[in-house]
């Protein structure tokens, strides 16, 4: 299910600390208390509200969610102007599509069974290869700022397995995918360099009991490593572009 919030989103890019954040949201946390509240009981007691109260408490829990959304893009201060426009609604969730125009990549934000997330795929994953460690330092912070999940795409098959099966270890797991689909295009005869390489999603969760402030700070901090992650990949992708662009 697709509604219009607002359109595009142009952040400011003053700087601005969680602290700061945190106090200037501070007036809003009853209000989204509330707004929770009514979200969880209709969720799970349905037959407590008629179907006007329903689209009532569908809309301020969009209300809830880009309230906090709107403090993902103050903190970051990304170049980048940001579409907002939709959301997705399913059984027991409802999340927002925040859509980057310059890298056109959408991050979910949203709530389901489990609590609140944050979930986004990463893109032009072909330049894997070029990242520096501080790359990966960043995917590891990730599981310091909430539940932290890999949602890996594509398994191994019975030959891979004694060699590469690790469930463990999300970098080793990113790592492998793409080497075994490196060395894929290697042994065959195109060996034009494809972007078509699906790593999978990554997911970071915290529970509907969390505090109004450490979500604030912990989904902000999120949001922006996941950001700075894409576009790290996208640039190589964007530089390359303009420099045929410039032959």
């Amino acid at each position: 299910m697709f509604i219009l919030l607002c359109i595009l989103i142009q952040p400011k890019l003053e700087t601005t600390t969680l602290s700061k954040l945190i106090t200037a949201n501070h007036p809003y946390f009853n209000i989204w208390t509330r707004q929770l509240s009514e979200h969880l009981t209709a969720q799970y007691q349905p037959s407590t509200y008629d179907e006007e109260e329903h689209q009532r408490i569908f809309f301020a829990t969009n209300e809830l969610l880009m309230g906090i959304a709107r403090n993902f893009f103050t903190y970051g201060r990304f170049k980048d102007q940001w579409d907002t426009s939709k959301c997705s609604l399913h059984v027991f969730s409802q999340y927002l599509l925040l859509k980057s125009e310059k890298i056109d990549l959408e991050f979910q934000w949203g709530m389901d069974m489990n609590g609140f997330f944050i979930e986004a795929n990463l893109t032009c994953t072909e330049n894997l290869r070029y990242m520096t460690d501080d790359f990966w330092t960043a995917i590891l912070a990730l599981k310091d700022l909430g539940k932290f999940e890999y949602i890996g795409s594509g398994g191994l098959n019975a030959q891979e397995k004694p060699f590469f099966e690790n469930k463990t270890s999300t970098i080793f797991q990113i790592i492998r995918r793409f080497m075994l689909y490196q060395m894929e295009q290697m042994m065959s005869p195109n060996t034009y360099q494809h972007s078509n390489l699906e790593l999978g999603q990554f997911v970071i969760r915290w529970n509907f009991d969390t505090d109004w402030p450490t979500l604030l700070e912990k989904s902000c901090q999120s949001f922006k490593i996941l950001y700075n992650l894409n576009y790290q990949l996208w640039k190589i992708t964007d530089l390359a572009n303009k420099k045929l662009n410039n032959y």
